[in-house]
């Protein structure tokens, strides 16, 4: 029985999922006119690391990893493992969902403060 077709398109792709778990790497869906859709980790570790302090330097170095790889998490171009993602979160003393989500997370200042007043909430 012959194989069925496979386009260029879908090799591309499953190659890049390949690739991508391999080197826990996050995979950055785009559209056809190159727009990012979907697939992104976003995380709170700028706000963390300023809120309390730390340099990218002092959080690599207290979760084992070089520093190049904070801002990689931090801007999205890198999605951690699941064994980093907890060392970060232990770090912090945060439970994942407070660092880590699948949506983009609403901005702190519109978590404390009324929109329409400016008011704390």
């Amino acid at each position: 029985m012959p194989s069925p077709a496979i386009s260029s398109g879908d090799l591309l792709r499953t190659l890049q999922l390949v690739l991508c778990i391999r080197n826990n790497r996050s995979v950055v869906d785009k559209d056809p006119k190159g727009n990012r859709r979907g697939g992104n980790l976003h995380n709170r570790l700028p706000v963390l690391r300023a809120e309390r302090g730390v340099s990218r330097s002092d959080l690599a170095k207290a979760v084992g990893v070089n520093t190049q790889t904070i801002g990689f998490l931090e801007r999205g171009d890198y999605g951690p493992s699941l064994e980093l993602a907890l060392r970060i979160c232990a770090y912090f003393e945060l439970p994942v969902e407070a660092v880590f989500s699948l949506t983009p997370f609403t901005p702190m200042s519109a978590q404390l403060y009324s929109p329409k007043t400016g008011e704390p909430r």
